[in-house]
């Protein structure tokens, strides 16, 4: 049996990881084509590309499903308000009104968020080698954000794309912890439902957006990022998200989160040709540093 725990712990550690990966990259791939596509546009069929593909694998469950479905159908609409809906927006609206650096710098507060509703709503503590393992986590956030320099982060101001950052952060977090009561229903039904409300809650956004006279500009490379963002941020890691959640507790998963800037920078390196310099390196291993430890049983 303890061998068993150990295993599922493992697995869904490598969870957080590819999850994490996936998030990296939608940041990278949405500050790509921002020119190009308004963010309203980019979060709706970011969710609705997403539901028309698990639409294909989940029509069995979700006839199964489909009485739990309605019996939860407000606790689910709520799921994909907080966690995807008004995440994506918030987001994607804030990337387009704020620097790269304060845009990795505050996606990376979530366990700043999630540490103390964990304790307000599930009474969940955290130990001081998690504390010290999100320090040093974080400091090798700072340490990439800030090229190296810690003047650069004595210099950076609140904008109002910041607050929108912050603001999608803290729904993330709301995610994140109420995931302990979530309806239930199986994987892939549960994902269904909640990218159906962010996408059905997106959809105002976009037609207001559209009204307002912006415009999509189509091209290989616009339709290869929206691809990108409905596969793997939008499927593959909620479902990996989802699972390690379940299994380490929000706290754990929570502390994971500055590995999203990290595999950001790795991506932003290799696909946008952006220079690697010595204190990626440095950052790289602070960041691991902490994972190790906050992860730790």
């Amino acid at each position: 049996m303890p061998d068993a725990l150990a295993r599922q712990r493992t697995l869904a550690t490598l969870l957080l990881l590819v999850a994490a990966a996936s998030w990296g990259g939608n940041w990278v791939a949405a500050r790509a084509i921002t020119l190009e596509v308004p963010p309203f546009a980019l979060s709706f069929w970011r969710w609705a590309i997403a539901l028309g593909l698990l639409l294909c694998f989940t029509a069995a469950q979700l006839r199964e499903d489909a009485p739990l479905i309605l019996r939860h159908l407000p606790a689910l609409v709520a799921f994909g308000v907080i966690g995807a809906g008004g995440f994506t927006l918030l987001g994607y609206w804030g990337v387009r009104y704020t620097t790269a650096i304060n845009a990795t710098l505050l996606n990376s507060s979530l366990p700043l968020f999630v540490v103390p509703l964990s304790w307000l709503l599930l009474k969940l503590t955290v130990s001081g080698r998690q504390l010290a393992g999100l320090a040093l986590s974080l400091a090798g956030v700072a340490t990439i954000i800030s090229a190296g320099e810690l003047q650069t982060l004595a210099r950076l101001s609140l904008n109002p794309g910041d607050l929108l950052l912050l603001g999608g952060a803290l729904l993330w977090a709301i995610y994140t912890v109420l995931l302990k009561w979530r309806p239930p229903l199986r994987p892939l039904s549960f994902l269904f439902a909640v990218v159906a409300a962010a996408a059905a809650f997106s959809l105002p956004f976009y037609l207001w957006e559209i009204w307002a006279g912006s415009t999509m500009t189509l091209s290989p490379g616009t339709i290869a990022a929206i691809g990108y963002l409905a596969v793997f941020p939008s499927i593959v890691a909620y479902i990996c998200w989802n699972h390690a959640v379940a299994v380490l507790g929000p706290n754990v998963a929570g502390f994971f989160n500055p590995l999203i800037p990290v595999f950001g920078t790795l991506f932003a390196v290799t696909l946008l040709g952006e220079p690697f310099r010595p204190y990626h390196l440095a950052g790289f291993a602070l960041v691991l540093g902490g994972v190790v430890l906050t992860s730790r049983r």
